[in-house]
């Protein structure tokens, strides 16, 4: 799932840290009032973790990554460019087994 924006970068997937800086981060703007990405009328948990892993599946967040070229250079890369489908089933799992949890 290489780009052109991200095939010169040293690292090409966003990593643990990231994402849960990016969900941290998120989640506080939306417990300050932040209006949420999409509508959350039908999202079974509306707790702001939550939904800020919602908004990072799906794609929403307008947030960008600082990342190191090959040649040294730094760029900033949007957030959507850097997950791969092995962040979103993990992050998908996580909302599964949040839900599931929630019904006990």
């Amino acid at each position: 799932m290489s780009t052109p924006e991200t095939e010169k970068l040293y690292y090409n997937k966003l990593t643990r840290f990231e994402v849960a800086r990016v969900v941290g981060a998120r989640a506080l703007q939306l417990a300050y009032g932040a209006p949420p990405l999409f509508d959350i009328s039908s999202f079974p948990i509306k707790d702001p973790v939550a939904i800020a892993i919602a908004e990072l599946i799906r794609g929403l967040l307008p947030m960008s990554i600082k990342r190191r070229g090959v040649d040294g250079s730094t760029k900033l890369v949007p957030v959507n460019k850097l997950i791969t489908d092995d962040i979103k089933r993990y992050l998908e799992s996580i909302l599964e087994s949040w839900s599931q949890s929630r019904r006990l």
